[in-house]
């Protein structure tokens, strides 16, 4: 992984950042991309104090010109896209159904569904520029299966399955993965 550039979404906290500091520490310029600039800022702080190089990128995976934004911003910071890690994602709605408010339910489809599918839009094009590239898509652990009072939301399988072969078929001729 030295000096490949990776781009990490919900980088900010959790898996996400976890995922950042050790890309990091193999050697890569990495991408922090979160909500929060805050949590931007003490991950940041993390990762060059111990010896490691990162570019805070404020966006929202779910507004594409944000995250357009961003990725140039990275490429002009770092040079070309090696990799994405679409890690942001929320729970999503806890409870009964009809107890659960309608808000949150599609604040987690956009965020979990529309901002991977916004991430892998963004970097898809530099990726088959050059290429070469690999997105790795987090899916969380309450994906393949239901329990009791939560919401089958948190980045259900099955559309992550179909989501590869929606690619431009540029990508089967290009080592993007």
């Amino acid at each position: 992984m030295r000096e490949k550039s990776v781009l990490i979404t919900g980088a900010g906290r959790g898996v996400g950042k976890r995922l950042a500091m050790g890309f990091a520490q193999a050697g890569a310029r990495v991408g922090l991309l979160a909500r929060s600039q805050a949590e931007l800022d003490l991950a940041k702080m993390e990762i060059e104090h111990a010896g490691g190089n990162a570019l805070r990128l404020r966006a929202d995976v779910r507004d594409l010109e944000q995250m357009a934004a961003a990725v140039e911003r990275m490429r002009a910071e770092f040079g070309p896209l090696d990799a994405l890690v679409a890690a942001a994602g929320v729970q999503g709605p806890i409870g009964p159904l009809l107890s659960t408010r309608p808000k949150v339910w599609n604040e987690t489809i956009e965020i979990n569904l529309i901002g991977t599918v916004n991430s892998c839009r963004v970097a898809l094009p530099p990726m088959i520029e050059k290429r070469s590239g690999k997105i790795i898509l987090i899916v969380g652990g309450g994906s393949g299966h239901a329990r009791t009072n939560s919401g089958r939301t948190r980045r259900p399988r099955r559309p992550w399955r179909g989501l590869p072969s929606a690619w431009p078929r540029k990508c089967a001729t290009t080592t993007c993965r």
